[in-house]
């Protein structure tokens, strides 16, 4: 390892970004051209990342707003199913309805709906891993239907909805 590098590597943690700015010029004089336009691929590989990191996180920040905001606003109706599945398209479209709203789900999705809550070991597992399934492929059901946690009723009304009408493909 050069002096340079040694040096840079030994003090990198306390430098401030001037100084930091001011080693790279300083390195960048014996970079050749291919280097150059690594370097600057490298930087715009970087920059790109915190952009996506950035609204990422503004978007995680709006969606759970939303969802608090419309968990506040929806009243639980107890005279009427918390959730309920609407087959169409002879089995092949499906809609879940959720404190009033309708979203869609394809025969493939609700396949792996059905996979999972049977793949559960009790009713509190299968509303853990609906959640989570949901919070990462759906995260529409769970802010369109007002869902902030894997506690909620819909999401055990659900589980409980799939395992007792739906059995997994290839079982009889």
């Amino acid at each position: 390892m050069s002096k340079d590098a040694e040096e840079m590597e030994g003090s990198h943690e306390d430098k401030d970004e001037n100084a930091l700015r001011r080693t790279l010029q300083d390195l960048i004089r014996d970079v050749d051209r291919e280097g150059l336009n690594f370097l600057i691929q490298q930087a715009r590989v970087l920059i790109h990342n915190r952009k996506v990191e950035e609204y990422d996180r503004k978007l995680g920040e709006a969606e759970l707003e939303i969802t608090e905001r419309r968990v506040k606003k929806t009243p639980l109706r107890s005279s009427s199913p918390e959730v309920e599945i609407v087959e169409r398209g002879e089995g092949k479209h499906f809609f879940i309805v959720v404190n009033q709203f309708r979203i869609y789900f394809t025969l493939q999705e609700m396949r792996q709906l059905v996979r999972m809550s049977h793949a559960a070991d009790d009713e509190r597992d299968g509303a853990n891993r609906l959640y989570s399934w949901f919070k990462r492929e759906r995260s529409d059901f769970l802010v369109d239907g007002g869902i902030a946690g894997s506690r909620h009723p819909s999401l055990l009304d659900l589980y409980n909805k799939l395992v007792h009408t739906y059995k997994p493909k290839g079982e009889a």
